[in-house]
């Protein structure tokens, strides 16, 4: 804001009314009215000056471009070798009074991207050197050519001892490090002592104890430790490419953790660690995701695992899964699941439509979300029957999971067949269910051949079908998209869309 500054008109000059007989007092007089119209004028230039730096300020790309955009092009300018130069800007290429307003903006300097060629990579100390100047907080990303840095390379050190400088220190929240150069900075983790967000991409490390470090976020890819010791302050812990058993270590860490995910493709059966004589609380977990399903149901068998609070529960690839037990632990975390999502479910699954109606039939009631994605066609057309109520039931008063307001199915198969009737099932799901009678209603559907490599062919639909549904859910308060994207229901009867009709 423009500080409050006032100053008084000079009074009218009346001196030309005095006579004065003696010069020293006319002086005096003279004197007294120049102070004055000083006074004036200082607090003139003061006002002009505020005013000035606030219309800057307002004027300037700082207040009107949003802070992470500016943050990206800075961060550009240490790449402007690789880059063309309209993808980047130099900061002394602006204007001076925009510089005095980004220098003085904290927010503009707290994301530091380390990225490109090796020669590129050595300037990046210079890089977070400025920012932690600026900035009040830090998030460093150091990506990409930083692993070719050896420990006898005088840029590791350079920016060894930039990351470990007190500045850096002090300030420094997030860091993602891709392929570390050197055990050293490894060992420099314990000393960030703001650390709230930590990324490790690849790598087998050195022991490293975290545990007095104020982490809530964790992400780790391919990166093993000797031993690595995770503070209970960890909230979200997400792991790709770990062993059951190492995940199963980890999670015993972190007791308050509200989200969880796992994603392995390392083609080996599931190792659990060899004392599970504990079972494996975690009371204040709301959405977990694991790939391949299977191993999560041999942790929550072997770590007889409380989810007491989970209200989203993703499971992807239902190789080895068996429908009875799944089913169970289904049930038994029913009272607070609010949305499951199921994806890869392939041909070779034996999921009868029994199997699957004792899954959906069975209480769940506040499931309000359900994807089925990714599926075979024979699985989808399965699920689809055993959500549907039978002729003789009541679909408002029978139906299976009464709360449901969001439905997602979709399969993509070699080729559709004659047997795949979509469009028939679709349209006695939606009628028998009696969608968007009492509530509103999104239905999301995909069911595509991947035989063509530049297209997904989507199954079209018979037009007394099509205009049946249209018919239906005309005055009803039902969406309904194809892969997350609107579509006209007309488009239904054509054979096929681009990806980018169908998909969000």
């Amino acid at each position: 804001m423009v500080p409050q500054l006032y100053c008084d008109f000079l009074q009218p000059d009346t001196t030309a009314r005095h006579t004065f007989t003696v010069k020293p007092t006319e002086l005096a007089y003279i004197n007294e009215h120049l102070h004055h119209l000083n006074h004036h004028i200082s607090n003139l230039i003061e006002l002009r000056s505020a005013l000035l730096h606030r219309s800057n300020q307002l004027t300037s790309p700082t207040y009107i471009v949003p802070h992470e955009v500016l943050s990206h092009i800075f961060n550009q300018a240490n790449q402007m070798e690789w880059r063309s130069p309209q993808q980047a800007i130099v900061l002394s290429a602006v204007s001076r009074q925009w510089r005095q307003v980004a220098l003085g903006t904290s927010k503009l300097w707290e994301r530091v991207i380390c990225q490109g060629p090796l020669k590129l990579y050595r300037d990046s100390s210079l890089l977070i050197q400025h920012c932690a100047s600026y900035a009040s907080s830090l998030d460093i990303r150091l990506l990409e050519q930083g692993y070719k840095l050896g420990a006898a390379d005088k840029t590791f050190d350079t920016t060894t001892t930039v990351l470990s400088s007190s500045d850096v220190k002090g300030k420094l929240k997030a860091l993602e490090l891709q392929r570390i150069p050197s055990p050293q900075w490894i060992h420099m983790l314990p000393s960030f002592l703001r650390l709230e967000s930590l990324s490790i991409i690849s790598g087998h490390h050195p022991s490293v104890d975290l545990s007095s470090l104020p982490l809530s976020h964790v992400y780790l890819n391919g990166s093993t430790f000797d031993s690595l010791i995770l503070p209970p302050s960890v909230l979200v812990l997400h792991l790709d490419d770990y062993f059951l058993d190492y995940a199963v270590i980890l999670l015993r860490k972190c007791p308050r953790l509200i989200e969880f995910s796992s994603e392995t493709y390392i083609l080996t059966r599931a190792q659990l660690p060899p004392n599970l004589s504990n079972p494996l609380a975690l009371n204040s977990l709301e959405k977990l995701v694991w790939y391949p399903a299977q191993w999560f149901m041999e942790l929550a068998s072997a770590t007889g695992l409380n989810i007491p609070v989970i209200n989203n529960l993703e499971l992807k690839d239902s190789e080895g899964l068996k429908p009875a037990p799944f089913a169970l632990l289904c049930h038994q975390i029913s009272a607070s699941l609010e949305s499951l999502t199921l994806t890869y479910f392939s041909a070779n699954d034996d999921w009868s439509i029994a199997d699957l109606r004792h899954l959906f039939t069975f209480p769940i009631p506040t499931l309000r979300k359900l994807s089925l994605t990714d599926w075979s066609h024979r699985l989808i057309l399965n699920a689809i029957c055993a959500l549907t109520p039978d002729e003789g039931e009541d679909g408002y008063t029978d139906r299976c999971l009464p709360k449901l307001e969001y439905l997602s199915i979709s399969s993509q198969d070699e080729i559709f067949g004659l047997e795949f009737d979509f469009d028939y099932r679709v349209l006695n799901l939606v009628k028998r269910r009696r969608i968007g009678e009492d509530s509103p209603f999104h239905l999301d559907f995909s069911f595509c051949s991947d035989d063509d490599a530049d297209y997904e062919a989507q199954a079209a639909w018979q037009p007394e079908l099509l205009h049946e549904l249209k018919e239906f859910v005309a005055n009803r308060p039902v969406t309904i998209t194809i892969k997350g994207g609107e579509v006209e229901l007309d488009q239904l009867s054509t054979a096929r869309f681009d990806d980018g009709d169908c998909s969000s």
